[in-house]
């Protein structure tokens, strides 16, 4: 969504990720502000978006929070997630940000532990958080994304998006109708 904001679109270049298995890169074209360098990304500062109608919408949407907070919430994600801190490349006519992955992250079955290593560094990984979540709704499938979120220690929004990428690998589901519905782990994936 950052990209999105910042990004100079009248140039008809999109917002181009690359994903390899160690590492994601995330390019829009654009430039930063007249005199603003890494350095000043990296600390407190006025946001000015090159697209404030796509920022506007976003945040109208409830998916940003306010302006000038987006490289702040990327490091505080990376953070929480236990990754390293994004690289950030400026160039004549593109941002590039470099997401790192860590060594440790390996392929587990949902039925690990908690921190229990299992498995080679081979397709696709599951997060420290992530089978926190899972064992958490061994203990109860019926948890709720406020409960998971309150027992985790964690911000909803991530709970969430935790959540959502165990649903994409197929590693969970939500069964059930809306008032009695439930979390499904498959266990064979």
């Amino acid at each position: 969504m950052n990209a999105l904001c910042h990004s100079n679109h009248s140039l008809g270049i999109p917002v181009q990720i690359s994903v390899y298995e160690d590492r994601l890169y995330i390019v829009n074209s654009g430039c930063l502000p007249e005199n603003w360098t890494i350095d000043n990304l990296m600390t407190k500062h006025a946001s000015k978006p090159f697209n404030p109608n796509i920022a506007h919408v976003f945040y109208l949407a409830g998916f940003i929070e306010s302006w000038g907070r987006g490289i702040e919430k990327i490091c505080t994600a990376c953070q929480e997630d236990g990754i390293p801190l994004p690289e950030y490349t400026i160039n004549p006519g593109d941002i590039m940000i470099k997401f790192t992955a860590p060594e440790d992250r390996i392929v587990v079955s949902p039925t690990s532990k908690v921190g229990e290593k299992v498995g080679e560094k081979v397709g696709e990984t599951i997060s420290e958080v992530e089978l926190q979540i899972l064992s958490l709704l061994r203990e109860d499938p019926a948890y709720t994304y406020a409960a998971i979120a309150e027992k985790a220690q964690l911000s909803q929004k991530t709970i969430y998006m935790k959540v959502k990428a165990l649903k994409e690998k197929g590693i969970m589901e939500r069964v059930g109708s809306d008032t009695k519905d439930y979390w499904n782990i498959n266990e064979n994936k």
